[in-house]
């Protein structure tokens, strides 16, 4: 319809610049170099949700009271030894 804008078409791919697993947030690099605030509510996927430095994401870009924020986020190519994690804070057991 006229006036409506697909939010497909509103979606960016960057990278992740940090993301602090223990704090939930980060920040990602937009393609023209912006860097939009992430929390971990704000990734797609279940489970504990986290980024790692240097992956490839695509998200949707709104203004927040503190800035630009990334919202939506999909990672683009999670690595491979990705876990779910139901404890990720607990310590190993070693006995």
């Amino acid at each position: 319809m006229k006036g409506e804008s697909s939010t497909e078409s509103l979606r960016s791919k960057g990278v992740v610049a940090t993301f602090l697993p223990r704090k939930g947030y980060g920040f990602v690099t937009g393609p023209e170099g912006e860097q939009l605030f992430v929390h971990f509510s704000d990734i797609r996927g279940k489970g504990f949700r986290t980024l790692e430095a240097g992956e490839e994401v695509e998200y949707t870009r709104v203004m927040g009271d503190r800035g630009a924020q990334a919202t939506d986020v999909v990672r683009l190519n999670p690595p491979v030894s990705d876990e779910i994690l139901t404890e990720p804070f607990a310590p190993k057991r070693t006995w």
